[in-house]
């Protein structure tokens, strides 16, 4: 087992969890300008935070299926929410931790597995 593989990889799965979060809920913002927020417009915002993630993996050279099921998992538990169920007032860097927190925990099996049978960052 590599350790030092499987801490790279959770330490830049929390970075695709913060970055993926926060691109969704900046998009989530912009289309409830109208108090609205519509199925199409839902679809939307998921599919810009998962470009996000695919973009992290493909410059970090890591298997892109991996990033898209913890970005997806961090915005269903615990993101999704504490979005829907915010008042509007709450600041940016919460949901940023919230995004860390998520996808720190579910990556822990993609990082010890990567760990485990690549030896590098995959």
């Amino acid at each position: 087992m590599n350790w030092v593989t499987a801490i790279k990889n959770w330490m830049l799965f929390g970075l695709t969890g913060v970055v993926s979060t926060l691109v969704f809920k900046l998009a989530h913002d912009l289309f409830t300008s109208d108090s609205n927020f519509s199925l199409w417009e839902f679809a939307i915002s998921l599919i810009i935070a998962g470009s996000a993630s695919l973009l992290i993996s493909k410059l970090s050279h890591s298997k892109s299926g991996f990033f898209l099921v913890v970005t997806y998992m961090t915005l269903l538990i615990p993101v999704l929410g504490a979005l829907f169920g915010s008042s509007g007032s709450e600041p940016l860097w919460q949901f940023g931790l919230l995004g860390l927190f998520g996808s720190l925990f579910w990556s822990v099996p993609f990082s010890i597995w990567a760990g485990w049978k690549y030896g590098k960052v995959q």
